[in-house]
């Protein structure tokens, strides 16, 4: 394979819309380069780039595609020199390429650069796969691949094509297709809940851990699903019941109920077989309510259950996890759920009707409602944080005895106190974890010396480094990123003008939680 090398203006290369590192369908180059902002560390190669040169010893491929030459390998690459040279390609990544701008000053970045020509995007698809499937040089992620070998299926490229053309060795292709097929089908359902719609049509959703439930045979069969030897679904036209199973499914995902350690995910486990039955169960229950089965495209669901977890209680068929009190129309009245929200079971964020100082009664915040209705209030309007798939792991009777009052907090009536609470709880869990997992003791520490640790720490874990340097953010930014900043909950811990609502805590809980779960929490 010997094909030419030339020298290509950076304006005349043009980012690949079909770049298989994109979940979701890219309208232009800046979609692209925001989505490899967030999920690609695109901003840590600009650094690398400013700081040390651009390297042109491993060069671009494109393919000349009417008159247009679309970069196929190196888009990373070719979007970080883009950005380089117009920051507002990133949109509100701007201002951090603008501070590296300043930081390397000197920096000296092509505007024309070396590049590869290939006669074809099919003659360049062994290669891709070669670089990215087989060998060590960032790989793509499994997801990715699966997504690479099912978007080139069409009438005329079968399975057994792509068998021949990629021998990929001990990973069945079938399985890629299988995992396209299931994520090219929950991605064209219709969905009641945008936030669970947002989980499932980002990378919120690893489909390497959704391949865990739909891999095995008595889910496929409890929700009516079936693959052909190549992995293929007959058809993609859900029935109403097989919809409302698959929200419930990926609902218990989103909210952490479910994962790849959960014994209902275990075949041989006896949970297994109960989970299984009960989505059965919900799905026919679905089918039996509805005047007729529907496909995706044309349904109309005004007054049905609005979510997956109203589904789950109006059918009685969600899974026997503790706790599920606010989605099952429960009437705890504001005392112990039973719940696994923490450690002693207090009430949960948001569910069961409450009866606080505020004097809230059975229709407030908070409050589930009874099967068929159209779900709970917005997070940021409810009464209490929302401890759904948190539970204090630790070894401190003092920390946990600070989760227990901030699960107990009506943020509306004392946004400001579980506001404190919140930049309580982060420092001491960040020493907590550090004492008790890193044997290293943070004594004296406050909070930004603390988060520096934990990035230091996790450093090499893209998805915590992401939500450390969601936490450390500073200088101007939107209000919505402000809250659960360092910065925003030092100033209300500092600054007497410093005032804070309701909405702020719940903003700054979501922010601060994954974090949580992940040192001293599952």
């Amino acid at each position: 394979m010997r094909w030419p090398i030339e020298d290509r203006d950076l304006d005349e290369l043009e980012l690949d819309l079909r770049n298989v590192r994109i979940p979701t369908e890219a309208l232009d180059e800046s979609a692209i380069a925001n989505y490899l902002v967030e999920a690609e560390d695109l901003l840590e190669l600009v650094r690398d780039i400013l700081r040390d040169g651009y390297l042109d010893n491993d060069l671009p491929v494109i393919v000349v595609e009417k008159g247009r030459n679309v970069v196929v390998e190196g888009n990373r690459r070719i979007t970080a020199l883009k950005a380089i040279h117009n920051p507002e390609l990133v949109g509100k990544s701007s201002p951090r390429i603008e501070r590296l701008l300043s930081r390397y000053p000197g920096a000296d970045t092509p505007l024309q650069v070396r590049v590869m020509v290939a006669p074809s995007r099919e003659a360049a698809q062994p290669l891709l796969a070669r670089l990215h499937t087989r060998n060590p040089k960032k790989s793509w992620l499994r997801e990715q691949q699966a997504v690479f070998y099912h978007a080139q299926l069409s009438p005329s490229v079968t399975v057994d094509d792509l068998r021949t053309l990629y021998p990929i060795g001990t990973t069945p292709i079938s399985s890629f297709i299988r995992m396209g097929e299931m994520r090219e089908l929950i991605r064209g359902m219709k969905y009641d809940d945008p936030g669970l719609e947002q989980f499932v049509k980002t990378s919120q959703l690893k489909m390497t851990s959704f391949e865990y439930a739909y891999e095995l045979p008595k889910i496929r069969q409890a929700l009516g699903l079936t693959f052909d030897k190549d992995g293929r679904l007959p058809t993609k036209q859900l029935s109403e019941g097989q919809r409302r199973g698959l929200m419930y499914l990926l609902e218990e995902f989103r909210a952490k109920r479910l994962n790849t350690r959960s014994p209902e995910l275990k075949a041989a486990r006896d949970e297994h077989t109960v989970f299984a039955e009960q989505l059965r169960q919900l799905v026919g229950g679905m089918e039996a309510t509805s005047p007729h089965n529907t496909g995706v495209e044309d349904e109309d669901h005004d007054g049905g259950p609005s979510n997956s977890s109203d589904l789950a209680g109006s059918k009685n068929a969600g899974r026997p996890a503790a706790g599920d009190t606010g989605s099952s129309g429960s009437t705890n009245t504001g005392g112990h759920s039973g719940g696994t929200g923490t450690a002693t079971g207090g009430p949960k964020g948001g569910t069961g009707p409450e009866t606080g100082s505020a004097g809230t009664g059975g229709n407030q915040a908070g409050t589930s409602g009874q099967p068929g209705s159209r779900g709970p209030n917005r997070g940021e309007t409810r009464s209490r944080l929302d401890m759904e798939g948190f539970e204090y792991k630790g070894a401190s009777s003092g920390l946990r005895r600070r989760f227990e009052e901030l699960q107990r907090l009506d943020v509306r009536d004392f946004p400001n106190a579980a506001h404190d609470l919140l930049r309580t709880v982060l420092e001491c869990s960040i020493k907590d974890h550090f004492a008790n997992v890193r044997q290293v003791r943070l004594t004296g520490k406050q909070l930004g010396a603390c988060m520096t640790e934990l990035a230091s720490a996790y450093q090499s874990d893209q998805r915590m480094t992401s939500l450390i340097n969601a936490i450390n953010r500073k200088g101007k930014m939107p209000a919505a990123q402000y809250a659960g900043t360092a910065f925003s909950l030092n100033a209300s811990n500092h600054e007497p003008d410093s005032f804070v609502a309701g909405r702020d805590v719940h903003e700054a809980w979501d922010r601060i939680k994954p974090i949580l779960i992940e040192i001293v929490g599952r």
